[in-house]
């Protein structure tokens, strides 16, 4: 049950006292944050130690001896490294909170406002997680821009860039058609030169119509000019394209034929829906993502509504199938009326719609929403034996630059539909999507609804990931990894879902013993093959505040008839440091008895050998972002190699996981490493199939 070290907080720290470092700590990790944390108190330290590990965020007490905030912002800019720094002095004076700005600070609160300062270190980390994927993503946007550019220069079709009406760029077939020899030649020639002087003035309203942002996927049938003077039938289609790192419109022109002609009423055709000759679904989302593009790159906005018949199950039952479709023809033609130019309509499931309004601010448009709810109940539909008098539930967010992908924000739109008719109302409304925390804490339970269902009918699954001994010992070793499927058929990792979610301790228990249970039984049958096998299980901290558990796990192995060095428990560094006692208790319990312990994600404590003082464990698993740092920055390898040596010198068995090439393994052969797990060696497995004998012990 692990986290993903992408979300292992790393936290450097310059504090009066170790205690407060850890109080600090404590804080950010009971908000949910997994930490690795490292004190400092010299500008010399600090250096070594962003030198040699990359830092998510820096926290400093300002009145700290030996400590100027300043030069520890100036040997942050000197390595030319990406890491807030927050200060966090016992009190913020102002004229302190101004010069700490201006200097770059990221922000300044008084120590003791704990909760407000873990709002702000997870506001940073959030911000400079964004700043790491828009870098990354300028890469792979400088990249797809070149394969474009080699692919336009191969199309075939004409294709040219224009900006302010002037063309940029044109490809060859472009130049070819318009008998240029060179872009040269074309760039500053206005795009009007290439339309016929009959249809320059259907090109100028069209023009005008969108103020110079043409729609993507719009189409011009005009007629255009060649330098001869000879007319002929063109299509001229529009996107949104980038050019010289500014926004322009691409222009792509194909000759028409009578086929053309005939393609175009088809595609017409493909993107409406048969019975109301509403736009369909795909069509829809097309455009709703579109619209969003616009959003985040012209700073345009638009509002999304989803239209829900009320009852229509109910509807269709009375009436049938085939008179429920003069139902949904009457609401889709209502919708139409009350559609106005560039609004886009679409039916998009049996009984929904979809309405999108560019440039409309939310009053107008639950303004609109309402005329249209209004309309719909007045709206009599005269069938063979009955008359339906239909309702609707209008859903309305708005498409922003801070909008998320299409289908969300059809999700959005959909839960605020299904709002109208919460509690004591029955549908016939509008509701204005909002992103509220009372929504968050039915999550929270519903997630704890399907964790408990998926005990009770056994719908977990359990998978076996490997560990290579380094070492010569000749067992073989497996980590049991947890998974509950989801809706959509993916599986969902329990170990994030029990953190992420608010699970209680009980239920917690109960998954942990179930896992116990089913691993037991598994690895009974595979040692009755012959193999010598030992399997890693995770527990929770709920579980080692269990009094009953240890009493409980050797029933269990008796019953699955195994030795008692065949299973080794492992718990979380975390969990280990928060509930010490519990923790120490359990490992005595467990070695009273022959069975082994282990912890997990160790090395993020500030002190971390102290929990080896107190809590007698057999093995340790170094956190992954040890692992992890390894390939990215050379000089964290000397991190690893102290953490490893202090282990070793306790005489602990040690484990590297997140282990993902050979370099790795090369690096932390050389400290000493007992074990390596990792997709390297093997991703997780539905069984305990992997074949140690190709492993050739000792690297």
């Amino acid at each position: 049950m692990s986290v993903s070290t992408r979300d292992t907080l790393h936290l450097l720290l310059l504090t009066q006292t170790q205690n407060d470092a850890e109080q600090l700590i404590s804080l950010i990790r009971n908000s949910g944050s997994a930490t690795r944390a490292q004190t400092v108190t010299s500008h010399q330290q600090f250096e070594d130690s962003i030198r040699a590990t990359r830092w998510d965020v820096i926290v400093a007490d300002p009145e700290l001896d030996g400590i100027d905030f300043s030069e520890l912002i100036n040997q942050v800019n000197r390595l030319n490294l990406d890491i807030p720094l927050i200060l966090a002095p016992r009190k913020v004076e102002p004229m302190l909170h101004e010069t700490a700005l201006l200097r770059g600070v990221a922000g300044m609160v008084a120590f003791e406002e704990s909760n407000t300062l873990v709002l702000m270190i997870q506001r940073e980390v959030q911000q400079l997680r964004v700043r790491q994927d828009i870098r990354v993503l300028q890469i792979r946007l400088r990249e797809a821009e070149k394969r474009c550019r080699l692919l336009l220069e191969s199309s075939r079709d004409p294709i040219a860039y224009v900006h302010d009406g002037m063309h940029v760029y044109a490809n060859q077939a472009y130049l070819e058609m318009f008998g240029y020899d060179s872009v040269e030649e074309l760039e500053g020639m206005p795009v009007m030169d290439m339309v016929a002087a009959e249809s320059q003035g259907d090109f100028k309203a069209f023009l005008k119509e969108y103020q110079g942002v043409v729609p993507e996927g719009r189409v011009l049938h005009l007629t255009g000019a060649l330098p001869d003077g000879s007319h002929f039938p063109m299509q001229m289609s529009f996107s949104e394209a980038m050019y010289a790192d500014e926004t322009c419109t691409q222009l792509q022109i194909k000759r028409e034929e009578s086929t053309q002609v005939l393609e175009a009423e088809l595609d017409e055709l493909r993107i409406r829906d048969a019975t109301t000759n509403l736009y369909n679904k795909n069509y829809f989302v097309e455009r709703l993502t579109r619209a969003i593009d616009q959003a985040v790159l012209e700073k345009s906005y638009s509002t999304l509504m989803y239209i829900s018949v009320d009852g229509f199950d109910n509807i269709k039952r009375a009436v049938g199938i085939q008179q429920s479709d003069e139902v949904i023809r009457a609401v889709a033609a209502c919708l139409s009326e009350h559609a106005i130019q560039y609004d886009i309509t679409a039916r998009i499931s049996d009984e929904a719609f979809a309405w999108m309004m560019p440039g409309r601010q939310p009053e107008e448009a639950q303004q609109r929403a309402q005329a249209l709810v209004d309309a719909i109940a007045g709206l009599l539909v005269d069938l063979e034996q009955q008359t339906i008098r239909p309702t609707i539930s209008v859903g309305i967010t708005l498409i922003t630059d801070n909008s998320p992908a299409a289908a969300e924000a059809l999700q959005q739109a959909h839960n605020a539909a299904e709002a109208v008719s919460e509690g004591d109302r029955t549908g016939n409304g509008i509701h204005l999507y909002m992103p509220e925390d009372e929504h968050q804490e039915q999550e929270l339970r519903k997630a704890e609804d399907e964790l408990a269902e998926a005990v009770r009918t056994n719908r977990l699954k359990l998978l076996f990931q490997p560990l290579i001994n380094l070492r010569g010992e000749d067992a073989e070793h497996y980590e049991v990894l947890l998974r509950m499927p989801d809706k959509d058929g993916s599986e969902i990792s329990a170990g994030d879902f029990l953190l992420s979610a608010d699970i209680s301790d009980e239920l917690k228990r109960k998954v942990d013993r179930w896992v116990i249970l089913h691993a037991t039984k598994l690895l009974s049958v595979h040692q009755r093959k012959g193999n010598q096998t030992r399997i890693f299980i995770n527990l929770t901290g709920a579980s080692l505040r269990d009094d009953g558990l240890a009493g409980w796990v050797q029933v269990a192995l008796k019953a699955a008839e195994l030795k008692h060095d065949s299973v080794i428990f492992q718990m979380t560094e975390e969990d280990a440091v928060r509930h010490i006692a519990p923790a120490k208790r359990f490992c005595y319990q467990m070695h009273a008895v022959g069975i082994r312990t282990a912890v997990s994600r160790f090395g993020c404590e500030l002190s971390p050998m102290d929990l080896l003082e107190k809590v007698d464990l057999d093995y340790v698993k170094i956190d992954g972002s040890f692992t992890q740092e390894l390939e990215n920055n050379p000089q964290s390898g000397k991190v690893l190699k102290q953490l490893l040596g202090d282990i070793h010198e306790r005489g602990k068995k040690s484990i590297a996981p997140f282990v993902e090439s050979a370099s790795a393994v090369s690096s932390i052969w050389q400290y000493g490493v007992h074990f390596i797990q990792g997709y390297y060696v093997q991703g997780p497995q539905a069984g305990m199939t992997y074949d140690f004998s190709d492993e050739d012990a000792g690297g």
